[in-house]
C-alpha cells in the first residue's frame, strides 16, 4: 500500500483502535477477551453476557493477539487471497448446497477473497446491519423511559417507553417496576392517595406485535414486540408471553400493593398528553442494549430498538416502518446490493436476503468509523462469550479463541458467520461466511470455525 495512505486520518484511527483491541486478557483461568478500550466506551452497568473458558482449557499462543508498536501494526499488510485460500478449510460438498464468502482488509477497503456473493437468508447476522440502522438513528447515548402518569385523582397509567430490557424485580444496569413502583407510591401518598385504578398504556409502538412470517415455533426465540414488556415478555417456561404487556401490568400492580397502593382495577387505556408524570425509570444506554442484543442474538430487543429507530427516522413504528428504516440507513451508507430484501430486522425471516458483501462491508465500517465502533463491545468472542461461548472447541479451531469476534447466524438450513479478527502478525480481516441448503448444521460450523481460526493464526502478511 502507498505510504501516503497510512498517514490519512481514517488510517490513524484506524491504527490506533486496531492496537488496543489486540491486547486480550487472559486470567484467572478464564478468557475474557473483552477490548481494553471498553471501560471508557461503556459505563460498568453494561448488560454483557461473559462465559469463562472451558474447565482445562489453556490458551493457545495465538489466543492473545500480540500488542505491537503503532507503526509495526500501520504497516502490517493483509494476507494475500492466495494465502487466505491456502488454509481455508474444505467444506464437504454435502454439508450445504450454497455458500458464499467475502473477506476485506478494512484498513484499504480491498475485497480479498469474494466467491458466490449472493443474496442468501442471513439469519441472525442481520442483528449487525439492524444494530448499524439503530445507532445511526438513535446515536449511542439516548435512554428510553418507562413512565407513570396520572390524569385524574385515583387513576395511574402505566406507559411503555420501549425499553427491552425492562425487570420485574431490581437488577443491575436495567430498570425495574419495583423501583418505579416504590417512586410512583411515595408520590400517590404524598398527594394523600392510596387507592388507584391502573391503566397501561404501549401506544408507543402500532401495527401486530408478532411478525406474518414468524411460525409459531418461534414461541421459543422472540416475544411479541411490545412498547411494554417486562423480562423480556417470557413465561417461566421460557415461551413467549402472548399478551406480555397485561403482565407487566399486573406485575406492577402487585409492585404497588407492597408499597402500600391498592390497586381496584387493571385495564388497557391511552394517556393524554395532558397527564401528569408521577415516576419514571429509564433504559441502558442504546450502546448498552445493541451490545446486549448482539452478545446474546436477543431477537426481541433489537426488533425494539429498530422500531425506535424507526420512530426517530419518523416512520411508523410498527414492522414495516422498522424493516423501512434499516433498509434506508443501509443504502445511504453504501451498503446494499442488488436481490436484498429486509423483511423483518432480527433476521427470524425467511424472507430475508443479504449477501456477505454487504456484511462484511458493514463490518468494515464499524471498525472505522468512530460514531460506529461501541458496536464492536457486543460481538460474540470465539470460545468466550456470547453465542460463541461454545465454538472454537477442538485442536483445529482453538487459534480462533478470544481472536474471533463476530456475530453467528442459525435457521433450518441456515448458517452465518459475520466478523473480524487479527491474524497473528497484526493484519485485520473484516469477514461474512454464509450458508444456506445446509444438510450438515454441525460440519458447517466447523468449517467456518476452522477457516476463521487458520486466519487468525496465519502469519502470511
Amino acid at each position: 500500500m502507498p505510504k501516503q495512505l497510512a498517514r490519512t486520518p481514517a488510517r490513524r484511527v484506524w491504527t490506533v483502535v486496531l492496537a488496543v483491541l489486540a491486547i486480550v486478557a487472559v486470567a484467572a483461568g478464564a478468557l475474557l477477551a473483552v477490548p481494553s478500550w471498553r471501560a471508557t466506551v461503556l459505563p460498568s452497568t453494561t448488560v454483557t453476557m461473559l462465559a469463562a473458558a472451558p474447565q482445562g482449557y489453556r490458551a493457545p499462543a495465538t489466543a492473545s493477539p500480540p500488542a505491537l508498536p503503532l507503526e509495526a501494526v500501520t504497516d502490517t499488510p493483509a494476507p494475500t487471497a492466495k494465502a487466505l485460500l491456502g488454509r481455508l478449510a474444505k467444506l464437504p460438498e454435502a454439508a450445504a448446497g450454497k455458500t458464499s464468502m467475502v473477506v476485506i482488509d478494512p484498513q484499504t477497503g480491498r475485497t480479498l477473497i469474494d466467491r458466490g456473493d449472493r443474496p442468501a437468508m442471513p439469519a441472525s447476522t442481520m442483528k449487525l446491519l439492524s444494530s448499524v440502522a439503530a445507532l445511526e438513528a438513535l446515536g449511542d447515548g439516548r435512554t428510553f423511559a418507562t413512565t407513570t402518569v396520572t390524569p385524574r385523582d385515583g387513576v395511574v397509567i402505566l406507559r411503555g417507553g420501549g425499553d427491552p430490557l425492562l425487570s420485574d424485580r431490581r437488577a443491575t444496569g436495567r430498570a425495574s417496576l419495583q423501583n418505579l413502583a416504590a417512586a410512583t407510591a411515595t408520590a400517590l401518598k404524598r398527594a394523600g392517595v392510596t387507592k388507584v385504578t391502573l391503566g397501561y398504556d404501549t401506544t408507543l409502538f402500532s401495527g401486530g406485535s408478532w411478525h406474518r412470517h414468524w411460525t409459531d415455533n418461534y414461541r421459543y426465540s422472540v416475544a411479541p414486540i411490545t412498547a411494554l414488556t417486562v423480562d423480556g415478555g417470557r413465561t417461566r417456561t421460557g415461551e413467549a408471553d402472548r399478551n406480555s404487556s397485561r403482565t407487566a401490568a399486573k406485575k406492577f400492580a402487585a409492585r404497588l400493593a407492597k408499597a402500600g397502593i391498592a390497586v381496584t382495577a387493571t385495564t388497557s387505556m391511552k394517556a393524554p398528553d395532558s397527564a401528569r408524570q408521577l415516576a419514571a425509570v429509564q433504559s441502558p444506554r442504546v450502546e448498552e442494549l445493541i451490545a446486549y442484543a448482539l452478545t446474546n442474538s436477543d431477537n426481541t430487543a433489537i426488533e425494539t430498538l429498530a422500531r425506535q429507530a424507526a420512530l426517530v427516522a419518523g416512520r411508523s413504528g410498527d414492522f414495516a416502518g422498522a424493516s423501512r428504516t434499516v433498509r434506508a440507513t443501509l443504502q445511504r451508507l453504501g451498503l446494499w446490493d442488488a436481490g436484498m430484501a429486509i423483511d423483518d430486522t432480527c433476521g427470524l425471516s425467511r424472507e430475508n436476503r443479504v449477501t456477505a458483501g454487504v456484511l462484511a462491508r458493514t463490518m468494515r465500517l464499524v471498525l472505522t468509523e468512530g460514531r460506529l465502533r461501541s458496536l464492536l463491545a457486543g460481538l460474540p468472542v470465539g470460545g468466550v462469550s456470547g453465542t460463541l461461548a461454545d465454538r472454537f472447541d477442538d485442536a483445529r479451531e482453538r487459534a480462533g479463541r478470544g481472536v474471533v469476534r463476530a456475530k453467528t447466524g442459525s435457521l433450518r438450513d441456515v448458517i452465518t458467520l459475520a466478523g473480524y479478527l487479527v491474524t497473528s502478525d497484526g493484519a485485520p480481516l473484516a469477514f461474512a461466511l454464509m450458508a444456506n441448503e445446509v444438510r450438515r448444521a454441525d460440519t458447517v460450523r466447523d468449517w467456518m470455525d476452522t477457516s476463521t481460526a487458520r486466519w487468525a493464526a496465519c502469519g502470511c502478511g
